[in-house]
């Protein structure tokens, strides 16, 4: 639809259009804008958390036999256990590869998880011991290449009743989750970071500080941060002073 006044488009006969300046800008871009970037920031924040995945368990010479119990179980520091129910009193056979999918009743922060296991409670006290050549946890769901939870594989024979699991992992050692995990509390190295997938980080996740620079003739104490040579260095310990031999007694006349 042509705005301009018919009067200032006809020449002579032919239609000629006049430019007209569009204005593409529109007021709620940028309010789109934001609400993409903050929503790529809530998936990057969730991304480490999983509500679905597979237990891979390789049976060994013996069946589990029908009515038996078999658990994941898995254990997050300072929260209780989790347990999910992987056979349903059918039997599985010797020699096979299961593969079972397990849908968890919350997200779950595989950086919380200190360790996992297999409970296994035989359907009959005369039940034989049952081997498990390998099992794992994959965290992918089989949606991508496999991600074990703990990086680890179970593999040995359970009793009739009892748990194979991995072994519990230090506080210590887990993958940080805040800045404040990695913070060493001292100044002068800089501030840590957590930064698990930067080129950068340790095994726990932790990217070092960059060292405190101080002006010139000054360097850095964790007590009062930048200080000058003569203020930061303790004064040397005066030297003892010395003290007067002792005299010698003056002999005394023993009388005969």
């Amino acid at each position: 639809m042509l705005s301009a006044p018919v009067s200032d488009m006809i020449t002579k006969g032919s239609v000629k259009a006049r430019e007209v300046p569009l204005n593409n800008t529109k007021p709620w871009s940028g309010f789109f804008t934001v609400l993409i970037a903050l929503a790529l920031a809530v998936s990057h924040a969730v991304a480490a958390s999983v509500t679905q995945v597979q237990v891979r368990v390789v049976t060994g010479a013996e069946e589990l036999t029908a009515g038996s119990l078999l658990e994941l179980r898995i254990y997050e520091a300072g929260k209780g256990v989790l347990s999910f129910p992987l056979t349903h009193g059918e039997a599985w056979p010797r020699d096979a590869t299961l593969v079972i999918p397990v849908t968890l009743t919350e997200p779950l922060d595989p950086r919380t998880v200190v360790r996992f296991g297999l409970y296994y409670r035989a359907a009959s006290p005369l039940a034989p011991a049952w081997e498990v050549v390998a099992a794992d946890v994959d965290l992918s769901s089989g949606r991508g290449s496999p991600q074990r939870l703990l990086n680890a594989t179970l593999s040995g024979v359970i009793a009739r009743q009892g748990e194979l699991a991995t072994e519990e992992r230090e506080a210590g050692s887990m993958t940080c989750m805040t800045d404040a995990d990695c913070d060493d509390h001292r100044k002068c190295n800089g501030h840590e970071r957590c930064a698990p997938r930067s080129a950068g980080a340790d095994a726990r996740g932790c990217v070092k500080g960059s060292p405190m620079v101080c002006p010139v003739n000054q360097v850095c104490t964790e007590a009062h941060g930048c200080q000058g040579l003569d203020t930061a260095s303790p004064p040397a310990p005066a030297a003892p002073a010395p003290t007067a031999a002792p005299s010698a007694a003056a002999p005394t006349a023993t009388p005969n």
